[in-house]
């Protein structure tokens, strides 16, 4: 007796449903597809009965009676006509399995007519057996699912509760609205509406209606094409204040498919990397536009895996055109804060014809420290320059202006505008330096062009246990908390430094007397394995004959005054547990969070100022390199609320 048998078609369908349909969610993708690719602009998705029964309608081109028929035979379709299509594939089904696959374990009904035809047809399938009868209809289809996996057992006990299975139905049609801003679409839940599009066409909107993000989320565009790859990066992305545990919030597309591309989360994570907590994910859309050769999407029943010709181009294009969107987008907001209308005034206050010393905020005097109001009062009346809108483009951004060694600290070197003298105001610098034990600078010279440049609606409101600054601003109130508004600030700069070309470290200062490390061997290894990254961050290194023991004879000017072997250990540690591609970011990360001003150092007006100001003119300035937010803020709506709960 033969071992081998021909499986029945039916038990085949069976087993082909398996890949095809992993669970109601998988019937609404393919069958939401298919709508699309009947060119339809309104699709409407009904679920009930624990997520077996479900109802789509479109208003597409619709069938044919014979095709209709013919539709649910395996391998029948009519997006391909050869195997050298599938190389040029602009359809989102080719395979012809995903009806058959659905009406073996389902009741299917298809009611469909076409733009031309008085009548339609409706085509049934139960237990592999199709009919069909003429049927009065509007144009286009509908498509019934009862009793979804009725006869697969196995498949059927393996649902999760029906809240669940919908949460998965949402987020298939929700990626698929996103992916189709000009398609209205519509989710009914048990007859209540769960989602519903407009259509508009426009991807924010679509994001937002969809609910995939809030009404108050800010986007960042992207919009990067690479011309000699032929490849296309667009989508939106979220401010790095918002961000979610998992991955819920991406939805990556290749040619308006969502599908999972890994070289987009990976690329996502880098551009994130210095932007949100380690382990957190953005809420992101990204599109890619690819020539349909370039790109391999029939390596899985589902077409929810892909893969490219060449993915590391595709990958370093993606991670361009994230890192542009999140630099490009906050630089053009900034201008857009600071170039006012025409006439009205900006902060800036120009170094030449600064001449009296800065002090800091807690002021003392012959009878004792100024009272808080004192202090604000001095602030409030410092003189600034306004300058005229014909000044403004012939003004470079801070950032360019001030000498790399005049912004390694917020120290007493800066002098405050002209200002009400006080008691204490002919007292030299190193008293103050040495009251507040802040490293004094050489005085800026005198041919010094640099500003300090803020919104004109910003005012300095209070310096709150020397750590948070308050300003009031047109909107309501910020809270700028001063170490980490001053880490992004040395951290940016120093990502600016990295990157020029053929820098070593143009920035770094050799020790009169090393620094010895008492270093554990996993700290040894790991400064031996990263010995040369380190090296281009400005650190240098010796080691003992048997390479036991290490000390420091180089660091970076921003670490001058530090203690060098603490410094070296925790940045030791903080990279020994990222992976390879992170390690220098990492490093960077390090320096710059030990190199800022602490929080409770007392800063002088001018320094708030000028720190505030640097702050402000820095790209990607909404979280510190860790993630944490520089900036609370607070509108006038919010501010109400708190004082007038309903």
């Amino acid at each position: 007796m033969p071992k081998v048998l021909v499986l029945p078609d039916h038990i085949a369908s069976q087993i082909a449903a398996g890949e095809v349909v992993e669970r109601p969610s998988s019937v609404v993708k393919e069958l939401v597809e298919n709508s699309l690719d009947a060119g339809a602009t309104q699709i409407e998705i009904a679920v009930n009965g624990q997520c077996r029964d479900i109802r789509i309608a479109d208003n597409g081109c619709g069938m044919e009676p014979d095709d209709a028929v013919l539709a649910f035979q395996r391998h029948a379709t009519s997006k391909i006509r050869s195997a050298d299509d599938l190389w040029s594939l602009r359809s989102f089904g080719f395979r012809g399995e995903a009806l058959p696959s659905i009406a073996s374990i389902a009741h299917v009904s298809c009611t469909t007519r076409t733009s031309d035809t008085q009548c339609g047809v409706r085509v049934e399938s139960a237990d592999g057996q199709v009919s069909s009868v003429e049927t009065g209809c509007a144009p286009g289809t509908v498509m019934e699912i009862n009793d979804l996996f009725y006869n697969v057992p196995a498949r059927l006990n393996f649902l999760k509760k029906a809240s669940t299975e919908f949460g998965h139905i949402q987020e298939t049609v929700q990626s698929l609205a996103v992916a189709h801003p000009e398609v209205a679409f519509q989710l009914f839940n048990q007859g209540q509406i769960a989602l519903k599009t407009s259509g508009s066409g426009d991807l924010s909107q679509a994001m937002t209606e969809s609910g995939l993000l809030s009404a108050q989320s800010d986007l960042y565009e992207i919009d990067y094409e690479d011309a000699r790859l032929g490849v296309r990066v667009y989508g939106r992305v979220a401010r790095p204040l918002h961000f979610r545990g998992d991955r819920k919030g991406i939805i990556s597309m290749v040619n308006r498919r969502p599908v999972r591309c890994h070289l987009t989360y990976k690329a996502l994570e880098y551009a994130y990397s210095d932007l949100i907590p380690r382990g957190r994910h953005p809420l992101a859309v990204v599109a890619i536009e690819i020539e349909p050769d370039q790109v391999d999407v029939n390596i899985h029943p589902t077409k929810k895996e892909i893969k490219y010709s060449s993915g590391n181009e595709i990958y370093l294009t993606i991670q361009r055109a994230l890192v542009q969107a999140l630099r490009q987008e906050r630089n053009a907001q900034r201008e857009l804060q600071l170039a006012q209308a025409s006439g009205e005034p900006f902060i800036a206050i120009d170094e030449t014809a600064i001449g009296a010393p800065s002090y800091s905020m807690h002021v003392s005097s012959e009878s004792g420290e100024m009272s808080g109001a004192h202090v604000l009062s001095h602030l409030a009346q410092t003189a600034y320059s306004v300058a005229s809108p014909a000044m403004r483009t012939d003004t470079a951004s801070a950032a360019e202006q001030i000498s790399f060694r005049d912004r390694l600290a917020y120290a007493p070197a800066y002098a405050a505008p002209p200002a009400r003298v006080h008691e204490n105001d002919n007292a030299d610098d190193s008293s103050i330096t040495d009251q507040y034990g802040l490293q004094a600078l050489p005085p800026a010279s005198a041919d010094s062009t640099s500003e300090i440049r803020l919104p004109a609606d910003w005012r300095i409101a209070g310096y709150i246990h020397n750590t948070y600054i308050a300003i009031e601003c047109g909107e309501g109130m910020l809270l700028v908390e001063q170490h980490i508004a001053h880490e992004r600030t040395l951290y940016e700069r120093l990502l600016a430094a990295q990157t020029t070309a053929g820098r070593v470290c143009d920035h770094s200062q050799r020790l009169i007397v090393s620094a010895p490390l008492a270093l554990s061997p996993e700290q040894l290894s790991t400064l031996d394995q990263h010995a040369g990254m380190l090296r281009n961050l400005g650190f240098d290194f010796d080691w003992n004959d048997s390479h036991s023991q290490a000390v420091c004879t180089e660091v970076p000017l921003e670490l001058a005054y530090k203690n060098y072997a603490a410094v070296v250990q925790e940045m030791l540690d903080q990279i020994a547990t990222v992976d390879g591609a992170n390690i220098e970011l990492e490093a960077t990360k390090s320096i710059a969070c030990q190199s800022a001003i602490k929080n409770g150092m007392p800063l002088g007006n001018r320094e708030i100022l000028k720190l505030l100001s640097d702050w402000h003119a820095t790209p990607r300035n909404d979280t510190c390199p860790h993630g944490r937010p520089i900036v609370l803020k607070l509108s006038h709506d919010r501010l109400f609320q708190l004082f007038h709960p309903a």
